[in-house]
């Protein structure tokens, strides 16, 4: 997803590490993925799971599933997986895949991925109730009203200068005025307010502002001094506050379904934040990195975490301190972008995660 108010820093940032290399070289062997030894051959979907974590019942590397996902040609949304699914693992033509058995067993999986069925039409599959990639409620809250914009054109937008009854608005029906840039009357806009600043590790330069819509109005009028009123007809559990901005809601384009896949990044990144003032991250996190749809991210891109290698003395040589090299301590994936940012969902960790650990796209195993 791509959000700005009139136009996001296009400029590209240097990251904290060298990782160009790595990313380069991750995707040059692409041997078979590797099956698990204890994979079950048949399993029932149950409500409640993941797409990662089915992935990780069947293989070391659960951001390839994919490649061995037997897809079903007559199927409009032919990787939906939904509860009381029964997945079977066959070999087909040497290949290990993994298919949802229709009643035939593995012939059925064979003939779904040979296109040997004999089917009229293509047969439509709904999302919902579908199994999610990662917990839906880990990350509704910076899915529904939280974005990332640039700060110079968020200060340009108007702000709310007083309300009817000059106190803190809390429900729909209430009044405001704002005072900037005249509204549009019969124009449905949202009111943000301004969160966490985004800036750059390295280079300390600014690449985003994090805002949260807190109420949504209706201009009823506007008066030649500036002066806009907007009704507001929906609040999101926050008062709306003087000094709050105005300006036209922006859609939100994530897709109804993604799927984890090795990123496609140019360039490594870092964890900038750790998300609801959480000091360390762990699995089912939230975390902020800083890399955006510039960089190429994009919702269901896997990243490796890296733990930064700590510092030890050279005792055979005069105490000189020395960094250890990094090393893998997590996976997460991104779900959310903006053009410098992305919000990802830590998907699994063996130690905590911190600000400043890397981001690599995950190598082949």
């Amino acid at each position: 997803m791509k959000m700005s108010l009139n136009s996001i820093a296009k400029a590209l940032i240097a990251t904290a590490f060298s990782g160009a290399m790595l990313i380069n070289t991750a995707h040059a062997n692409n041997p078979p993925p590797t099956i698990k030894a204890d994979a079950p051959n048949r399993y029932i979907v149950k409500k409640g799971d993941t797409l990662w974590d089915i992935s990780g019942r069947y293989l070391d590397s659960p951001w390839r599933w994919k490649e061995i996902w037997a897809t079903n040609k007559h199927i409009k949304n032919p990787n939906l997986i939904y509860p009381n699914d029964v997945l079977i693992l066959c070999v087909i033509q040497g290949k290990t895949l993994i298919g949802v058995d229709t009643g035939e067993g593995c012939a059925g999986i064979e003939r779904q991925v040979t296109g040997n069925v004999v089917a009229s039409t293509v047969a439509v599959t709904s999302v919902a109730n579908s199994i999610p990639a990662i917990p839906r409620a880990a990350i509704q809250h910076w899915l529904d009203k939280t974005i990332i914009v640039n700060p110079k054109d968020f200060n340009t937008t108007p702000y709310v200068l007083a309300s009817k009854n000059r106190n803190l608005i809390t429900a729909s029906g209430d009044k405001i005025y704002t005072k900037g840039i005249p509204l549009i009357v019969g124009q449905r806009y949202g009111v943000y307010r301004e969160g966490e600043m985004y800036v750059e590790p390295r280079t300390q330069e600014v690449i985003g502002l994090e805002v949260t819509q807190v109420a949504t109005g209706l201009v009823t009028s506007v008066e030649e001094n500036g002066v806009s009123s907007l009704q507001l007809t929906d609040s999101y559990g926050k008062e709306v506050r003087e000094g709050d901005r105005v300006f036209v809601e922006l859609d939100d384009s994530i897709p109804p379904v993604f799927y984890p896949a090795p990123a496609t990044v140019n360039r490594g990144g870092l964890i900038v934040r750790v998300m609801d003032s959480i000091s360390s991250a762990a699995k089912g996190s939230v975390v902020a990195i800083n890399l955006g749809s510039n960089q190429g991210a994009k919702p269901g891109d896997v990243l490796t975490v890296y733990r930064k290698g700590p510092l030890v003395r050279d005792t055979m040589d005069n105490d000189t301190p020395v960094r250890l090299p990094s090393e893998p301590a997590g996976m997460a994936m991104v779900f959310n972008t903006f053009d410098d940012i992305s919000y990802a969902y830590i998907l699994s960790s063996e130690l905590p995660l911190n600000v400043g650990d890397q981001l690599l796209p995950p190598p082949y195993l």
